[in-house]
């Protein structure tokens, strides 16, 4: 266990659902971490969500900047920070029923984008690739009344998560005869984020389509994380620019769950769409 860590990581978030779903720890062992970044927040919330019950977690976790979110989600079904814009969530659910509901939260979510240092294109594209998440959620999670958006914009940088507590992946892979083959949900998460494949048995309008949001944010994008089943995709800009993918063997979890983590510092002209990752590595 890497308890020395004092900030809520990926990392950090896997060993303490690991270790809570195997029984090997308890709240009293861990360790007083502060939650400074929403993706790790939110996944801890997804998997283990009993481990967070008060605003932001118990007296181990620290998570002042997300207080009001997290309450919020608990008790609405939309919430924008009234001071600053910074953050904003919406449920999926409201988003199917509410014909205006998408219009208000692209709206507001650009402005934070710009506000916080990103151009109106790239503004846009964020939008629209939160826009393809939710959309994935309505089509393949079976559960469209657990789905929820949400966004986290600081100076620098923007952050969103979308996920469901659906069928997941696999199920949802498996229930097409192409794919009723499938045993293991590592495979299924970079067949459905690398080839665009679904549950559907005519692919077209129904993929999950998530290779063209890799080109569309590839330029600005600095760290992509999907969870479903027991396994995650990571997909990490290094230095270089180029991109570092590894499917993990993780803590089971339920549905869906997405967070893309984009910096202003690596706004760039498009890249070419064979920048996007095609080989899985195994961690």
């Amino acid at each position: 266990m890497r308890w020395k860590i004092e900030t809520l990581t990926f990392d950090l978030v896997d060993d303490i659902c690991l270790g809570v779903q195997s029984g090997t720890i308890t709240e009293a062992d861990l360790p007083t971490t502060n939650a400074d970044g929403l993706g790790p927040l939110l996944e801890l919330r997804h998997t283990q969500p009993n481990i967070l019950n008060r605003d932001g977690g118990p007296l181990w976790l620290t998570a002042d900047n997300y207080r009001e979110l997290m309450r919020n989600m608990r008790e609405t079904d939309a919430w924008f920070e009234p001071r600053s814009g910074y953050q904003g969530f919406v449920s999926v659910d409201k988003l199917r029923r509410d014909e205006l509901a998408w219009t208000d939260f692209v709206l507001r979510a650009k402005r934070a984008a710009i506000s916080a240092g990103f151009s109106d294109d790239y503004g846009g594209k964020l939008t629209a690739a939160i826009g393809e998440f939710y959309a994935n959620v309505i089509d393949h999670s079976g559960r469209i009344d657990s789905g929820y958006v949400v966004y986290s914009a600081s100076p620098g940088r923007f952050e969103f998560v979308v996920a469901d507590a659906g069928m997941g992946v696999l199920n949802s892979l498996r229930s097409n005869p192409t794919y009723a083959h499938l045993v293991d949900a590592g495979t299924a998460l970079e067949l459905a984020l690398d080839e665009g494949v679904s549950r559907y048995y005519t692919e077209q309008g129904h993929g999950f389509g998530f290779r063209p949001l890799f080109v569309g944010l590839a330029n600005i994008s600095r760290y992509m994380r999907f969870r479903s089943d027991d396994h995650s995709r990571s997909l990490a800009r290094k230095a270089d620019g180029s991109i570092d993918a590894q499917t993990s063997q993780l803590a089971t979890t339920n549905g869906f769950f997405c967070c893309v983590v984009c910096d202003v510092e690596i706004q760039t002209p498009a890249c070419h769409p064979d920048q996007a990752p095609k080989n899985a590595g195994r961690g």
